[in-house]
């Protein structure tokens, strides 16, 4: 076993494996589509089942970094869970026996992830499987819930969306002509009732991975806008930007980052006025996950605007990556050495410790920037998101607004299992500078802005709005 974990060990946790890899965190809200798989052995376990059962139970025993297992007694776990591997005729029943005994733990970041589906989501859209390329596509939508509707919470510029005219705030109603009413719904109360920030995480998960197709397929959406008039909308969908990238046993993502001056338009939107020396500069900086090319192009927007008037970092919709590279990133914005929090292991603690960033590519000297920051988060901000937004907030260096994050700050290791599917596992506790744990609780935002659909149909985007207040309301 241990020859397994050091061979497919990651650099830090990611909640961003699960999601990417149809993994679970906790209850499952549909069935797990590999479980019709045949077992090589008709009536009886696999031959694999009972090795694979034995080692997700002996790697949590001997790494788990609680001694006490989160105070479940492991061993009789063991005795309760070992007997069902029996009744298991594939793959996907021995995965539903894992995922119900990870759950005792009740804790992030303990995922089985399927050989079948470590590539692609299995969550993506039942429609799009007869579609022209098979590989998906953006149409540059985000959904969130409103009640038990789901709403658009996001258009992305220049995307598919905007040049179909789609609006912040429309609620969707149809697919292809499918009412998705009663499956939403579904999606929804499991996350009311489960009343834990991870159901809602994957709950919002879920919900935009329906909302996903190939490339070059064509989508009929039905919304309701402002008025509550029906609109049709149909989107083609199209390549995503970025660069695909894999790391160890990781599935493949396309990796993102941007930034941009927020424009006139916007900040007059947003009550904004133009003042002596011009319209404010506030840098819109964001990237989907936190892999080794976003370091580039982040250390290039802050040196390209070090005397801007404020930087918001949107991690929204950002489950994690690797956990190292929420120091780096840091080290632009303190000026001092400083420890976004600590990882408490079994036996040892790490800290994160940021080493200012005084020093461009090219060898200049230079400050990092100074001015105020603002982190949006929502609930799918995970893992290093908010080691990272976490860190800075209690150090006193950034606000934080937007929805509480998924409180699943756990460092992960992978290790391949006799089976073929991948085990994500929690090795450390993750405890920020103010000295307590965010796991299972989330980042709380100091300015929470909830989903309003007044807000979304006015603004276009209430959390980058309220961002844009504070920083234009901070102190000199």
């Amino acid at each position: 076993m241990k020859r397994s974990i050091l061979r497919s060990m990651t650099a830090g946790g990611a909640l961003l494996a699960s999601l990417l890899a149809g993994g679970c965190t906790s209850p499952t809200l549909e069935s797990d589509p590999s479980s019709e798989l045949v077992g090589d052995r008709p009536g009886a376990p696999t031959s694999t089942a009972y090795a694979t059962f034995d080692e997700v139970w002996s790697t949590v025993d001997t790494m788990h970094f609680d001694p006490d297992h989160n105070g479940v007694d492991w061993d009789a776990i063991r005795l309760e869970y070992r007997p069902r591997i029996e009744d298991t005729r594939n793959n996907g029943e021995v995965r539903t026996v894992l995922r119900d005994m990870l759950a005792e733990l009740g804790q992030t970041h303990f995922v089985i992830m399927p050989s079948e589906t470590a590539a692609s989501t299995d969550d993506a859209s039942e429609d799009s499987k007869d579609s022209p390329s098979g590989e998906p596509g953006t149409a540059g939508l985000h959904f969130g819930w409103l009640g038990e509707e789901a709403i658009v919470t996001a258009v992305r510029p220049g995307s598919p969306a905007a040049e179909a005219e789609i609006r912040s705030g429309w609620i969707l109603d149809k697919i292809n002509e499918k009412s998705i009413g009663d499956r939403l719904a579904a999606l929804r109360r499991f996350s009311q009732e489960s009343n834990s920030p991870m159901a809602d995480y994957e709950s919002l998960a879920r919900l935009n991975g329906r909302m996903t197709a190939s490339i070059g397929e064509t989508v009929d959406f039905e919304f309701r806008d402002g008025d509550d008039a029906l609109v049709r909308k149909q989107v083609t969908f199209v390549k995503p930007e970025g660069m695909p990238v894999r790391f160890g046993l990781l599935p493949a993502v396309n990796t993102l980052t941007e930034s941009r001056i927020l424009s006139p338009a916007e900040l007059e939107a947003w009550g904004v006025e133009e003042g002596p020396d011009g319209w404010p500069e506030i840098v819109h900086l964001s990237f989907n996950v936190w892999m080794f090319p976003i370091l580039v192009p982040i250390a290039e927007a802050v040196d390209a605007h070090r005397d801007a008037d404020g930087f918001v970092i949107d991690l929204r919709g950002n489950p994690g990556g690797l956990g190292g590279l929420a120091m780096g990133v840091a080290g632009h914005f303190l000026a001092e050495p400083e420890s976004l929090g600590r990882l408490e292991q079994r036996d040892a603690a790490m800290e994160f410790n940021v080493n200012p960033q005084r020093a461009t590519s090219d060898g200049r000297l230079v400050d990092p920037f100074a001015g105020p920051v603002v982190i949006v988060t929502d609930r799918m901000s995970a893992s290093t998101s908010e080691v990272f937004a976490a860190g800075l907030q209690q150090l006193n260096r950034a606000t934080v607004v937007g929805r509480p994050s998924a409180g699943a700050a756990l460092p992960a290791h992978l290790t391949l299992l006799p089976n073929g599917d991948t085990f994500m596992f929690a090795v450390a506790d993750f405890i920020g500078p103010a000295g307590h744990s965010i796991e299972g609780i989330g980042v709380q935002p100091d300015r929470l802005v909830a989903i309003d659909r007044e807000r979304l149909l006015t603004e276009g985007d209430p959390d980058l709005a309220q961002a844009v207040r504070l920083i234009l309301d901070s102190p000199e």
